[in-house]
């Protein structure tokens, strides 16, 4: 709930936002370094994958899926041949999850909802970060790694009996958002107990700082993370107090406003992708990936501000809208 002292900033707040994530987009914090390469255009094969996940992770915004386990919502009738597995629904941050099982094309998805209710806000804003596992000098954004935390072992669980089912599958997982962030943390931690899993990932905050993006971006998981055109939650948070920053890692996809779509290889966050493209960034574009629109009436209805979620004023300006 946003207590009454901090609601009079909120129109405030969103502006100074604006202004500090856009930093990170004109220069004032350099945060990248070279890639693996030069960016490309997406091939057809790609492009199908990175719609297939993105169907999957729209599909979770709905609650006839999650938790009713029922293909019943627009984009329903592309998954309507899967089978869903198992759902998740955790108590203190109501992260919703699923395992899918494709028997078509063999494939087994771990998918993670996005933000929708006033518990994925909250983790939404508990931006401040922690140490991740055992690694020296990586930091993650805690309300992210918590809410990982609170399904981890129960759908890890399920998954690993999937294997073992089907050894011949193949393994991902996905989201959107804030599911996003949690399926990149569930994709690190699946790679740290030897599956051979991939990450796609989209509309994903910064997740961790340069010591974490690093770790990623070294550890040889296959981590796809798709941007669309100038999707303002892309570029949040960045922490702005000391020197520390919260810092993009993995395999860039980029829709482009002309819907193509650019691809820049694995290393952290790529002046030729996503951050090419300067000025102030959109709210709705947070929405413009694939078919993600077409499932818009399980969307979140209400506005993000950004002072209560993703880029969480309370930890830039030490402000607590939060209880």
């Amino acid at each position: 709930m946003i207590k009454n002292r901090g609601s009079i900033f909120i129109n405030t707040s969103y502006l100074i936002l604006l202004l500090l994530c856009s930093l990170v987009v004109n220069g004032a914090l350099d945060i990248t370094h070279k890639t693996n390469g030069p960016p490309h255009v997406a091939t057809e094969q790609e492009t199908r994958d990175l719609k297939y996940y993105m169907t999957l992770a729209s599909n979770s915004y709905c609650d006839n899926v999650i938790p009713l386990r029922q293909w019943d919502c627009p984009n329903c009738g592309k998954t309507s041949d899967m089978e869903i597995v198992q759902v998740f629904v955790t108590p203190k941050y109501d992260i919703n999850a699923m395992v899918v099982r494709d028997d078509n094309l063999k494939r087994i998805v771990s998918v993670f909802r996005g933000s929708k209710t006033e518990k994925n806000f909250k983790a939404d804003g508990e931006a401040a970060p922690v140490n991740y596992e055992d690694i020296p000098g990586a930091l993650v954004h805690k309300g992210f790694y918590e809410s990982y935390k609170e399904v981890a072992t129960d759908i890890v669980s399920v998954v690993q009996k999937q294997i073992q089912q089907y050894p011949d599958y193949t393994l991902a997982t996905t989201g959107h958002s804030l599911g996003a962030a949690i399926a990149t943390l569930h994709g690190l931690d699946l790679h740290r107990q030897n599956f051979k899993v991939a990450v796609y990932s989209y509309a994903q905050p910064r997740l961790g700082n340069r010591g974490f993006a690093l770790y990623a971006v070294d550890s040889g998981l296959p981590y796809h993370r798709i941007t669309s055109r100038k999707d303002l939650y892309v570029d949040c948070p960045i922490y702005l107090l000391g020197i520390l920053s919260y810092v993009h890692a993995g395999e860039e996809a980029w829709i482009q406003e002309n819907d193509e779509i650019l691809i820049c290889p694995n290393g952290l966050e790529s002046d030729d992708c996503y951050n090419s493209d300067n000025g102030l960034r959109s709210n709705d574009d947070h929405y413009r990936y694939f078919d993600l629109e077409n499932n818009k009436e399980c969307l979140y209805q209400g506005t993000m501000y950004l002072g209560y979620g993703i880029c969480s004023l309370n930890q830039i300006l030490e402000l607590s809208f939060l209880d």
